[in-house]
């Protein structure tokens, strides 16, 4: 039986990462093409001093509950780490 090895994503290196895999995301989900680079920034959590991501949405995110809603749900799978480094990678190889 193989096992697959998962990689656990570093939010400062694989940045770049993250940021194709919420664009694929998006545009499998609402066939909106769009740059989510500035949507979301690494933060320590003051709590748990882990590495998070924080939103920091647009005007134009805030405006469209379909975009806004997937973002935050992205955001959450990544912090919780439900979406590995290893997920991503399958996604974006398999688009």
């Amino acid at each position: 039986m193989d096992e697959t090895k998962m990689e656990f994503l570093d939010l400062i290196n694989d940045k770049y990462l993250i940021d194709e895999y919420f664009k694929l995301k998006v545009k499998r989900e609402l066939n909106i093409n769009i740059d989510l680079s500035s949507e979301y920034v690494t933060a320590h959590n003051i709590v748990s001093k882990k590495l998070i991501l924080v939103q920091t949405f647009s005007h134009a995110t805030m405006e469209n509950p379909q975009l806004y809603l997937l973002l935050r749900s992205l955001i959450h799978n990544v912090n919780s780490y439900q979406v590995t480094k290893t997920q991503m990678i399958s996604d974006l190889n398999n688009k």
